[in-house]
């Protein structure tokens, strides 16, 4: 594993922005624990704003990727199918809602690219996840220092 400290020192709030936008994009990564470190060394509205901007160019990628064929490399892929019900149950609420969590946020996005949502759409609900998703992890990562 990556040593976050060490990324986060030598590399600073690039180094944070590189690891959460690989999280939310084609590289599964811890999201919370290198923005915890970084409010060690930066302060807060930094981390959060690096971390959102990081975490909404990821996901765009992610959508790209899926409104420019990922059926076409992984046709029967079961994460995308399991994400696409999810999708066609819960709608918009799923990008609000689910798109943070672990192994099922990541294919919902790649989802939304696939049914060709709307992309302001997918942006502004995705960035409202974001919103309030890093910005509890900041809060939380202000208490402990």
């Amino acid at each position: 594993m990556i040593d976050l400290i060490y990324l986060i020192e030598t590399y600073g709030l690039f180094g944070l922005f590189f690891n959460i936008f690989l999280s939310y994009s084609i590289f599964p990564t811890l999201t919370e624990v290198p923005i915890i470190i970084s409010l060690k060394f930066f302060d807060s509205i930094s981390v959060f704003l690096v971390a959102l901007i990081a975490a909404t160019l990821g996901s765009i990628t992610n959508y790209y990727i899926g409104l420019f064929g990922i059926r076409k490399f992984f046709p029967e892929n079961k994460k995308l199918k399991k994400a696409e019900k999810i999708f066609n149950r819960y709608g918009d609420l799923a990008i609000i809602f689910l798109t943070w969590l672990p192994f099922i946020g990541d294919p919902i996005i790649l989802v939304a690219g696939t049914l060709k949502m709307k992309f302001w759409k997918f942006l502004l609900y995705s960035t409202i996840s974001k919103v309030w998703y890093l910005g509890l992890i900041v809060f939380f990562g202000i208490l402990i220092f």
